[in-house]
């Protein structure tokens, strides 16, 4: 998933790319009543009937669909990025890690602005954790 604006984007590893994983991952991570561009899936028909504006785009016709301007061009632009960062640089990972890769990938993403990702780390730990001075 991607941010329209490019500020945000989220992996997530599924083994199936039908309905039932994909719909509450959706669910879950974006607000109802958002907008989100897709191609034409069978899996995502029902996004409209889920209380999201769902607007598609046929690549076999248009990369940009010339009634919305529905793209998927940054959502795929993103996964290419994120595929080489893992998959070619690392050499592959297990798929019992991909997901952690991917949350690392985003996680460093998100913070790219930060001129130390290690003091943003820690900082991110702090805002997230609990800490007992016990």
């Amino acid at each position: 998933m991607v941010d329209k604006h490019g500020n945000d984007s989220r992996y997530f590893y599924v083994e199936r790319l039908d309905k039932d994983p994909l719909l509450p991952i959706i669910k879950r991570e974006c607000e109802g009543g958002s907008v989100i561009h897709s191609d034409e899936w069978p899996s995502y028909r029902c996004l409209t009937s889920e209380g999201f504006i769902h607007e598609t785009v046929n690549h076999q016709e248009n990369y940009v669909d010339p009634l919305t301007g529905a793209h998927t061009q940054g959502v795929e632009r993103s996964w290419l990025d994120a595929k080489i960062s893992i998959l070619k640089k690392k050499r592959g990972v297990p798929i019992h890690m991909l997901q952690s890769h991917l949350d690392q990938y985003c996680w460093k993403m998100w913070r790219k602005s930060q001129p130390d990702l290690f003091i943003a780390f820690l900082e991110d730990m702090r805002a997230t954790y609990i800490i007992n001075d016990d």
